[in-house]
């Protein structure tokens, strides 16, 4: 049952699952391997041996994570205390399900599927943040129509369609919450279609749909198309500094190996204050090494999320999340926040 909950309710709650689903594929290139009956790691009886961290990520937003990967040099923990072994997932639902069955340890989640998975009874904790949708800082999810649709705002909507990456993702909650904004009905005034994100441009210039998301590398072809206009942005409704991609592990496994994954925080801290300091560097020499094929021309250049230097979470902004999703009736009640976050284990700013 709760398999059939993921597929239909986890599949795309992160900007970074937007690509679609599929097989998860390790560093190398592989499929993850492993089984239900596999245990999560523990620390080694061998007292020099590394905790292997069985990591599972998503294609994008995650160039804090992959530095750590191509530049181990940033990261003086890793292959001492701990080693990563990052496996990339397509879709929520692809990771929370290798979760459960004890092929990953730790992984990146959005932050609605996490207040989910927790409301299903799943045992994560969510211990570090990796981007935020912050209002008027970095860069924020643009819906756009076409300038000649007589479409300018989110009160132009009534009747119109929506083009969305998924159902109760973070891009559906936007999209609801600017609705409900200017005081019209999401389930009744609007409609909404399921489009990929690289289908999203040609879907509103052929007005298959009239507005569509954009994030950051779309948004900034549509713009230099000269075609499109903003309507709203992921937080003209939801006007709160959103974790909306975050970092989840087992809780177990916290406790059998506290000082590794204290060493791996400690380490990520510091590749994401590097990432942060260094970004266009970073980002080329993410593309040298084939973590990202985007174009360069886009990649170097589009403007990133807000992310945190320490790598904190706003539990004020969690609370706030939280309520939209009891108000939008996908979770029934409130889970304790206080158990599902936990960030013992960074270092101290």
């Amino acid at each position: 049952m709760k398999k059939r909950l993921f597929n239909l309710c986890l599949s795309g709650l992160l900007l970074a699952g937007l690509i679609g689903c599929g097989t998860a594929q390790n560093s190398s290139g592989g499929t993850a391997q492993g089984t239900g009956s596999e245990a999560a790691s523990t620390e080694s009886s061998t007292s020099n041996a590394p905790v292997a961290i069985r990591y599972g990520g998503g294609f994008s937003t995650e160039e804090n994570l992959w530095l750590m990967q191509i530049d181990p040099s940033l990261t003086p923990n890793q292959g001492k205390t701990y080693t990563l072994e990052m496996t990339q997932f397509r879709a929520n639902a692809d990771r929370l399900n290798a979760y459960q069955a004890g092929q990953i340890d730790a992984g990146s989640i959005g932050q609605g599927a996490a207040i989910l998975s927790a409301s299903q009874g799943v045992p994560i904790k969510v211990v570090a943040g990796i981007a935020k949708e912050t209002p008027g800082k970095g860069f924020n999810a643009q819906f756009l129509a076409l300038k000649d649709s007589g479409i300018s705002s989110a009160a132009d909507l009534k009747g119109k369609t929506i083009g969305i990456p998924d159902f109760k993702s973070p891009t559906d909650m936007w999209a609801r919450a600017a609705v409900r904004s200017v005081g019209l009905n999401p389930d009744a005034d609007v409609k909404y279609a399921i489009i990929p994100i690289p289908s999203m441009l040609e879907a509103v210039k052929s007005k298959k749909i009239d507005v569509g998301m954009f994030p950051s590398e779309y948004a900034v072809k549509a713009e230099q198309s000269g075609e499109f206009t903003q309507v709203f942005t992921s937080k003209t409704g939801v006007n709160v500094d959103e974790d909306f991609y975050v970092m989840f592990m087992n809780p177990e496994f916290m406790e059998k190996n506290q000082q590794a994954v204290k060493d791996f925080l400690a380490d990520y801290v510091a590749a994401t204050k590097y990432y942060l300091e260094n970004e266009k560097e970073v980002r080329q020499k993410l593309i040298d090494a084939g973590k990202v094929k985007s174009e360069p021309e886009f990649y170097l250049n589009v403007k990133d999320f807000n992310r945190s230097e320490t790598a904190s979470l706003n539990q004020e902004g969690w609370k706030k999340i939280q309520d939209i999703l009891i108000e939008e009736k996908w979770i029934d009640k409130a889970v304790d926040l206080e158990q599902l976050l936990d960030t013992s284990l960074l270092p101290n700013p």
